[in-house]
Order: C-alpha cells, then sequence, then structure tokens
C-alpha cells in the first residue's frame, strides 16, 4: 500500500507565456475615460466659453493614459523568471478530502502580483482557488487547496495557470507552469491503511465484528502466547507454561490456501445512490475491505465483472494471495464503473466455470429484484457444482425510508402499498435462494462491509471455506 500514499511532485519546466490583456484596472479606467468624454461634451455646451481650455484638458489626460498603458505594456508584457511545481498526493480516494500543493518561486528582476489557478480535471471538486499571491524577487511560496474526488480513474490535471498583472497593474499576461500530471482516483482504500497495522482480531472489533474461536479440527497452530482471559484449558500449554513459570496458552489459525472469487455487478441498477456515493461504489468499498481480511487469513482473492462500462480498464483478476494481493486488486478496479446495461447472471456464471475449476467461495455483489428470479436460480445452480455460493444483495435504503413516511392522501398511500409490495417480493425472492443452499447476505450499502466480513469469518469458522 506504499504507492497509494506516496506524493507525487513535477519537474521544473519552463513558462509558457500567453497573450497580454487588459486588466480589470485598465478597463475600469476605459470606462472612466468614456463618461469623462461624455461630461466634458456636455461641460462644452453649457459652458461654451471654456471649451478650449476643457478641450485641451482632455487631450493631455487622453495622451496621459494613452502613454501610461503603452509603457507598462511594453515594460510587464514579459513575464520572466517565474517558476512552478505542482505536488499531488500519489493517489487519490474516492469522496475523501485531500490537499494539493503550488509552490511558485519568482527568479526574475521585479516584483510579481499573481492570480494563481490551476487546470483541474472535472472529476475533482476543488476549494480554495483561485488565489492572489505577491511574489518578490528571489521569494518562493507555497498555496494550498483542497481537492476531493467525485469519480474514479485516472485524473488528468493541466498546467498552472496563472495571471500576472504588469507593473502598474493596467495588463495582465497569462503564464503557465509547472507540467501536466496524471493521478489515478481509487475506492475508499484508507479503511484498509487503518487496518493494516493491527491484527485481525483487532481489524474485526475496529470493524464492530466479534471474532469467535472455532474449537476441533481445521485449525492450524499459530504460536504461544501469554494466557487471556476466555481462553479454554484446551488451549493451555502446560510444558511452557511450567518452563516460564506463567500460563502460556496455544494460538490456532484456519487453515490457508483457500480462495474467494467476487463476481460483481456493474449493471445499470448499480448506479443508483443511497447518500453521496452509488451502490457499485459502496460496493467496491465493502469487497475491498472483505478482500483484505480474507488476504490476512492467508486467502487468495479474484475478481470478475460483469455488465461494466464500455470505457472501464479491469475487472478481471484470478485468485491471488500475500501482501501485494491487495494492491493487485486496487489496481484491478480503480477505474471500473458501472454500465448502463442489464446484469447477465447466466453468462456471467458460464464464463467463471470455465475459467475456475478449483473449489472457491463464490461471492455475488449486485443488487436484487424479484424478476430476478429464473434467471439468477439458473446462475447458482451452475455455480453450485463446483464452489459455495454466497449472494450479497443492496438494500434500498429509499424505499424503507419511505415506509417510515406517514401516509397523509392517496397518493403517499400507493407509494407505501408498492414499497411493501416490492420488499415482500424480494424477501421471497432471498428465502427460495436460502432454500436452494444459498448463503444470503442482505445489507445496507454503507453497511456492506461489515456483512460480508461477519458472513466471511462465520463460513471460516465453521470450517466450510
Amino acid at each position: 500500500m506504499t504507492q497509494t500514499v506516496a506524493a507525487t511532485e513535477q519537474q521544473a519546466a519552463p513558462a509558457q507565456s500567453g497573450r497580454s490583456g487588459p486588466s480589470p484596472r485598465l478597463v475600469k479606467l476605459l470606462g472612466y475615460w468614456c463618461l469623462a468624454a461624455l461630461a466634458i461634451t456636455a461641460a462644452r455646451i453649457w459652458f461654451p466659453q471654456a471649451s478650449s481650455f476643457i478641450g485641451n484638458l482632455w487631450w493631455g489626460a487622453s495622451a496621459l493614459l494613452i502613454s501610461a498603458t503603452l509603457l507598462d505594456y511594453l515594460t510587464g508584457c514579459r513575464v520572466t523568471g517565474l517558476q512552478g511545481l505542482r505536488r499531488l498526493p500519489g493517489n487519490l480516494a474516492l469522496g475523501v478530502r485531500n490537499t494539493a500543493r503550488l509552490k511558485l518561486h519568482n527568479t526574475g528582476p521585479r516584483p510579481l502580483l499573481l492570480q494563481v489557478s490551476d487546470s483541474i480535471p472535472q472529476q475533482l471538486g476543488s476549494t480554495g482557488l483561485p488565489r492572489s499571491a505577491q511574489l518578490n524577487p528571489d521569494q518562493e511560496i507555497t498555496i494550498e487547496y483542497d481537492l476531493v474526488p467525485r469519480r474514479r480513474g485516472s485524473a488528468s490535471f493541466g498546467r498552472i495557470e496563472v495571471l500576472a498583472n504588469s507593473p502598474w497593474g493596467l495588463w495582465q499576461t497569462r503564464v503557465w507552469l509547472g507540467q501536466e500530471q496524471t493521478v489515478k482516483v481509487y475506492p475508499n482504500f484508507l479503511g484498509i491503511s487503518s487496518l493494516q497495522s493491527l491484527s485481525t482480531e483487532q481489524s474485526l472489533r475496529l470493524m464492530g465484528l466479534h471474532q469467535q474461536q472455532r474449537r476441533g479440527e481445521g485449525m492450524d497452530f499459530r504460536q504461544l502466547r501469554e494466557y487471556r482471559q476466555g481462553d479454554s484449558q484446551r488451549q493451555v500449554d502446560w510444558r511452557a507454561s511450567s518452563r516460564l513459570r506463567k500460563l502460556i496458552s496455544r494460538e490456532y489459525q484456519d487453515e490457508r490456501d483457500q480462495e474467494i472469487i467476487y463476481m460483481l455487478d456493474c449493471g445499470r441498477r448499480m448506479r443508483a445512490k443511497d447518500g453521496e456515493l452509488s451502490h457499485f461504489d459502496h460496493a467496491l468499498n465493502g469487497l475491498l475491505l472483505s478482500a483484505y481480511v480474507a488476504i490476512k487469513q492467508g486467502d487468495a482473492v479474484g475478481l470478475q465483472a460483469f455488465a461494466a462500462a464500455q470505457e472501464s480498464s479491469g475487472g478481471q483478476l484470478p485468485p491471488v494471495k500475500g501482501e501485494s494481493a491487495i494492491n493487485l486488486l486496487l489496481n484491478n478496479v480503480y477505474d471500473l464503473h458501472s454500465g448502463t446495461s442489464s446484469a447477465d447472471y447466466t453468462s456471467a456464471a458460464q464464463q467463471l466455470m470455465a475459467h475456475h475449476k478449483r473449489r472457491a467461495l463464490v461471492i455475488l455483489i449486485t443488487n436484487l429484484r424479484d424478476e430476478d428470479s429464473d434467471e439468477l436460480l439458473a446462475a447458482v445452480k451452475l455455480l453450485s457444482r463446483n464452489h459455495l455460493v454466497m449472494i450479497a444483495s443492496l438494500r434500498e435504503t429509499s424505499v424503507d425510508k419511505l415506509l417510515q413516511q406517514p401516509i397523509q392522501n392517496f397518493d403517499s398511500a400507493v407509494n407505501s402499498a408498492a414499497a411493501r409490495d416490492f420488499l415482500r417480493r424480494r424477501e421471497q425472492l432471498l428465502q427460495h435462494l436460502q432454500a436452494h443452499n444459498v448463503i444470503v447476505v442482505d445489507s445496507r450499502p454503507e453497511l456492506l462491509h461489515q456483512s460480508l466480513v461477519e458472513a466471511y469469518w462465520r463460513l471460516k469458522r465453521s470450517g466450510r471455506i
């Protein structure tokens, strides 16, 4: 995970100056000049005896303005010695606020008054720009602004954009600094980062889960440790305890080398939103956190996405294990997006059966509806020939909220009845799946990671995987 937190900084690049244009100050002066012309015209009508004096005053002021404008243009239209660098986090996480830094250095001979902006991709929200800055000769400043990613994938930054004022502030020259940069926007991997330094037991406790020790077969010896409250007498190593003169327990771990394959629905239903994130982004977050727990247990994790958007990359990963597995998974899904087509469960099951012969836990993450019954059951029967199947369905909280609203008129009564019928049919489908020995997880989107880890741990402790 080291590459997800390292910052990237541009190399120095020559500044590129664009055309100079009038500044707001010059535009304002020209406006006053036009108003003065109208006032002088009126004065010459009302005071004809002073027309000569007023005319000479007008032309003198005009000549002074034009001379100052030309002189300011000639001395300030070229901006020399300005350098700029952009420093970004190595990778960004969806919905997480990050800080970008712009370093500006004036090696030129004159002070510069700048309006600093940046070429930020549309998929990133930003606050703190544009910013005014004054740079004296041989001075360096750092400007910080916030970035909040709104969409995963590659985010391409253009060059830093600066408007430099002329010495008298009558002209502005557009200058491009630094280089173009590209940074990857990942799913929210900060939850994984917070678990990396913790043990499995601590990780589960942090996610609100309680680890229950399984007794009996299927457990491998891991290490000796001091006795803890709750350890059974069967765990106590009496020989080590007598030698060290304190109670020592044996710690066990589940058998390893199991395979977990995630089948991720990228169809149009996963584009639904509950809150700021779509069901698809919630599914990715849950997938990554539960996959990390499985990888930490020594299991191999793979991925098969289906019905993804055509511009998506990745989505197919054979089972991998080890410390680098979570990074491989992150790099495989960061640019994966939901499409507009319907999910074809049967084709996805056939594809998985063709590529994965070894028994595995197959976790299908989707958003179920009652009209999926026939096709989904056919896909489950096919997968169950070789694999243990779990279906994790995202519950649409908007339907639950609709039931909580009071019935005030006929329309609200119809909506409430439709919501109840929808949930009843959906519950019947889930019960039908359970009757076919399918493990079912029905979860709110934001709690999917807890539900998946809890179901995985229950299967692990029962010896089914």
